[in-house]
């Protein structure tokens, strides 16, 4: 009989969402009949950004942005405007359009439930709601069947699943390979079971117990005394639905207090750290250490912090089409911008592999507005961007022969991706590069009070 979560998990996937939950756009919209009166909207605002007279032409713009990413889809590409005027408006209109979704899709994801369904329903309803992919396959059928009391309404996703695994007496880690959580049985000498989490948006920020360390000091004339540490490592993990860059913060935008409300001064306090997140492969681990001053009772202590997460945010589709007939020619550099992307085919190639299969080469080179050292520091996360084909009738196929660097510059990188094993004749094919339109800094602001203090083993 197969699994109880694989049957749910298929079912919740297979069907598109069509709405905006909350505060992140889920699914793209596919379309329907209900899209006919938003594109005889858009048709007649388009119309409106010709207008000879500036009041309508601003509030056919000023409409085209309020409707959002529903409109995007019904934008036409701006080089196919006679007008440059309209093709400038509708440049301003999709940038903003965007701009809106990037910022958007890095806040917290929302969970409504009503208490009473299985767990198994509520694992992939959790799952279509947010994005977050959390897998029960671990878990048992009779587990999977249970009754869950627990009942949200926009709830963020992070306090929504403790919730969840707390009462259920479960606990999760990061899959890397499905790019989201196992959920698992807890287990009873667990050494986070006494940790304590804070929530950031689309962030949480976990703190296991301070480790109070024995340190002595030299001081003025000689001699040595003690001057104890307090050890705070904060383990922060973005949704598994996000790509995190790297992690932004000095040792004073994180401060920590004694029970009393006196300051614990930090150890380096000019460091200043930049840790590279691995896009969301799991909690990324920060340790920092602070003086305890004199006659300072420190069982118990209250941690603040101020971070900043560089994120890819606001994931576009990007098509090329027809890429068989760009074949072998030396020179193509069809350019696609969305946000603050551009991504240009630079060369297509097909050869024969074996009698009846084809290997297709499509390079590409990408660029980011963002730049700099620190871009370039972290840029690798460019290679790990969707990229398929995609015949006529929808069918796709994955990238199975790999991809190579070719340059890179500042903000971008020129790949070349891999297709091998198609078929001869080659169908029509389409190449889609999924991009995120922006690197955004969020910010992450937490509290975490009465963190235990414990001797360091």
């Amino acid at each position: 009989m197969p699994n109880l979560w694989r049957l749910a998990m298929l079912a919740a996937l297979a069907v598109p969402v069509v709405l905006v939950l909350h505060d992140v756009p889920i699914l793209a919209i596919e379309p329907s009949d209900a899209s006919a009166p938003l594109a005889a909207e858009v048709r007649g605002l388009l119309a409106g950004l010709a207008s000879e007279t500036r009041t309508v032409r601003m509030a056919a713009e000023k409409r085209l942005i309020e409707l959002g990413a529903p409109a995007l889809p019904l934008l036409p590409a701006p080089d196919l405007l006679p007008s440059v005027s309209v093709r400038e408006a509708v440049r301003r209109i999709r940038r903003e359009i965007e701009q809106t979704q990037a910022r958007e899709s890095v806040l917290a994801s929302r969970v409504t439930l009503v208490g009473g369904a299985a767990l198994v329903e509520i694992l992939a309803d959790i799952t279509k709601q947010t994005g977050n992919r959390l897998d029960g396959e671990s878990l048992n059928d009779d587990l999977l069947r249970q009754p869950v009391k627990l009942t949200c309404s926009a709830t963020p996703f992070w306090r929504a699943l403790d919730d969840l695994v707390g009462q259920l007496g479960l606990r999760y880690e990061y899959d890397a390979a499905a790019r989201g959580l196992k959920l698992l049985p807890a287990t009873a000498n667990r050494r986070d079971a006494a940790a304590v989490a804070a929530y950031a948006g689309a962030f949480r920020i976990e703190a296991p117990p301070a480790e109070r360390v024995q340190r002595m000091a030299a001081i003025r004339g000689g001699g040595l005394v003690r001057r104890d540490l307090v050890r705070v490592t904060l383990n922060v993990t973005a949704e598994p639905r996000l790509r995190p860059l790297f992690l932004q913060f000095a040792a004073g935008d994180v401060t920590v207090r004694s029970q009393n409300k006196a300051d614990l001064p930090p150890f380096t306090p000019e460091a200043s750290y930049d840790l590279a997140l691995g896009e969301g492969a799991g909690p990324s681990r920060i340790q920092l250490d602070y003086l305890i001053p004199e006659a300072t009772d420190v069982a118990t202590i209250a941690v603040a912090g101020k971070l900043q997460c560089t994120t890819a945010a606001g994931n576009d589709l990007i098509r090329f089409a027809e890429v068989n007939k760009l074949n072998n020619l030396r020179e193509v550099n069809i350019a696609r911008r969305r946000g603050g992307v551009t991504v240009t085919l630079t060369r297509a190639q097909i050869a024969a592999l074996t009698p009846g299969k084809n290997e297709l080469r499509v390079q590409t080179v990408v660029n980011y507005d963002a730049g700099g050292p620190a871009f370039e520091s972290h840029r690798t996360w460019i290679l790990h961007n969707e990229v398929y084909l995609e015949d006529s009738a929808g069918k796709r196929v994955r990238l199975n022969g790999g991809s190579q660097t070719a340059q890179q510059g500042d903000g971008g990188v020129a790949i070349e991706y891999r297709f091998v094993n198609l078929p001869d004749p080659l169908p029509e094919y389409s190449f889609i590069y999924v991009a995120p339109t922006m690197i955004i800094d969020v910010p992450i602001e937490f509290e975490i009070q009465s963190l235990p203090v414990k001797a360091r083993p």
